[in-house]
């Protein structure tokens, strides 16, 4: 059986604050958060965004409630997915779940499809730009 693909491109991190007011987060797709502390960087959430909530207005939401807890600076990677061309809610889904649930050791505060997910379709996820601890590749036959 041949994997469907998911393409996502990766921007540069940004400052979560620079990310907000980016035109970049005017957008659904995806999301990765980080933080820096001292001379390390360590992941923390991929989040996704939808039609009906974009990048922004998840960032701000973070941003105004548990990410006050940490210390250091946040970064946001926002992803868009450049393959296929129109992708749906469905697909930002699916990507978002086959990646949680492959390095579920990386994002610390993702508490749902960290052990079991739903999907209808296999794919092969494949992500290029600033990828940070992001697997290029994800097949989701793997994960059965």
């Amino acid at each position: 059986m041949r994997d469907k693909i998911i393409r996502i491109k990766w921007n540069d991190a940004l400052l979560l604050d620079e990310a907000i007011e980016s035109e970049l987060s005017n957008a659904q797709g995806l999301y990765y958060l980080s933080r820096v502390f001292g001379e390390n960087e360590t992941s923390l959430y991929l989040g996704i965004a939808t039609k009906h909530n974009t990048i922004r207005n998840r960032l701000k939401s973070h941003r105004d409630s548990w990410l006050k807890l940490y210390r250091g600076k946040l970064y946001v990677r926002i992803g868009h997915i450049t393959y296929p061309r129109n992708a749906d809610a469905s697909v930002i889904d699916h990507a978002e779940s086959a990646i949680v649930y492959e390095q579920k050791d990386i994002f610390y505060e993702n508490t749902s499809k960290t052990k079991t997910y739903s999907y209808t379709d296999l794919y092969r996820i494949e992500n290029e730009g600033d990828i940070f601890e992001l697997k290029p590749t994800i097949r989701m036959h793997e994960q059965e």
